[in-house]
């Protein structure tokens, strides 16, 4: 599954949004927007969270939207969008490996850092680090 997670996220940046990810090689310690979305991976319940900086939020606001001073809801929609969009690819290339994978709707957390729970994937995207984490699902987060 952390093979396939990481699959999707570089293909969506690259594919789709044409950005190169990079590997980011220590953890962030400040504060990110983070949403969720749950899926299911062979029987499995699990979670996606995705922790994103601000300014990256603002630069695919810029590619995605033409918004070159996108305001807060639209980065906190973004940041749901996005994690939407690479559990979504995820569960595409499962799907073309005959693996059965559901998924749920992608909320926005808030704002935070990078949880500690579960299996992180760090990335660089033009600069500055991206999280994606996988871990068991265990109902609502507290907003």
């Amino acid at each position: 599954m952390i093979a396939l997670f990481d699959r999707s996220v570089e293909e969506v940046f690259r594919q789709h949004l044409g950005i190169e990810t990079q590997p980011c090689k220590s953890r962030p310690k400040g504060e990110g927007y983070l949403a969720a979305i749950p899926f299911v991976f062979e029987k499995k319940e699990e979670e996606a969270l995705v922790w994103v900086q601000r300014r990256t939020l603002i630069k695919l606001a810029n590619t995605l939207l033409f918004e070159e001073h996108p305001d807060e809801e639209t980065l906190q929609d973004l940041c749901a969008e996005l994690a939407n969009f690479i559990v979504g690819h995820a569960k595409m290339v499962a799907s073309d490996r005959q693996i059965a994978c559901e998924m749920g709707t992608p909320r926005f957390l808030g704002k935070g850092p990078i949880s500690k729970e579960g299996h992180t994937l760090l990335y660089k995207i033009e600069g500055r680090c991206m999280a994606v984490t996988l871990k068991g699902f265990h109902g609502d987060h507290a907003s």
